[in-house]
């Protein structure tokens, strides 16, 4: 079997997997996360939360970039099941026409905001090697599909747009109004994830390693107990108007 095929076959494999990936680095997490605790030890708690929002801030980044592919994409452009790639539209426009794979980008960006909150450097390097060997394969894969699916399309689109770093000269505007419904929709279970992620960080590294009261933690980094609580309500609130189909939009 060529190489490109196996590829693409453990793309399809980890495509059915991919919510389950992080649990590859739950054993490097936990020594990063010992390296957290000196941090704060070393520099102080207010050098730490400031840290802690730039990475936020970079999780955030990466989020909007979610917002905004999503807000402009039409209907059918990908499909969530977990068995296989799937897409009924194959979408050009807007953050597509400057990049093939918008949403892995704003993953990656997000996923490293989360992995530089331990304040580990090796640990995020690790993050995005790990990320970059996943993501590279499930890629593979949803080509394989789209070719077959789109044929001439499809290949036009491969031939000028590049893969994963963005080339702004090639902007599109997308011909669809950006829809405010279907980012809101969709985009919940990021925002959930962001709030519970460096909130858990922050926690395990005060709370566990270094013995810090959790009533103590409370009060002393009560904004990221905040920012946990906006995070995780918000995004419980937007998944209930999902489930009511408040959110629900036409063509999108």
């Amino acid at each position: 079997m060529r190489i490109t095929d196996r590829i693409t076959m453990d793309g399809r494999r980890l495509f059915q997997l991919r919510g389950l990936m992080p649990l590859v680095l739950l054993v490097p997490l936990g020594f990063a996360l010992e390296q957290t605790a000196h941090f704060q030890l070393r520099w102080g708690a207010h050098v730490e939360n400031l840290w802690l929002a730039g990475c936020a801030a970079l999780s955030g980044l990466g989020l909007l970039l979610r917002c905004v592919t999503v807000g402009y994409a039409p209907a059918g452009t990908a499909c969530r099941s977990r068995g296989a790639p799937g897409a009924e539209t194959l979408s050009t426009e807007g953050m597509y026409s400057v990049v093939r794979n918008p949403l892995y980008l704003a993953n990656g960006i997000m996923w490293l905001g989360v992995a530089l909150s331990t304040t580990s450097l090796w640990f995020a390097a690790l993050s995005m090697l790990v990320y970059w060997l996943y993501i590279e394969r499930v890629i593979s894969a949803e080509e394989a599909f789209l070719a077959k699916r789109f044929g001439a399309a499809y290949e036009s689109w491969v031939a000028r747009t590049p893969c994963f770093l963005p080339r702004f000269s090639l902007w599109r505007a997308s011909s669809l109004r950006f829809s405010l419904r279907s980012v809101l929709r969709r985009e919940y279970p990021a925002l959930i994830a962001l709030g519970v992620a460096i909130t858990l960080v922050e926690f395990i590294s005060d709370a566990l390693l270094e013995g810090t009261p959790v009533s103590r933690w409370v009060v002393t980094d009560r904004v990221w107990l905040i920012f946990f609580i906006v995070t995780v309500a918000c995004g419980t609130f937007l998944r209930i108007l999902k489930k009511l189909h408040v959110l629900d939009v036409a063509d999108r």
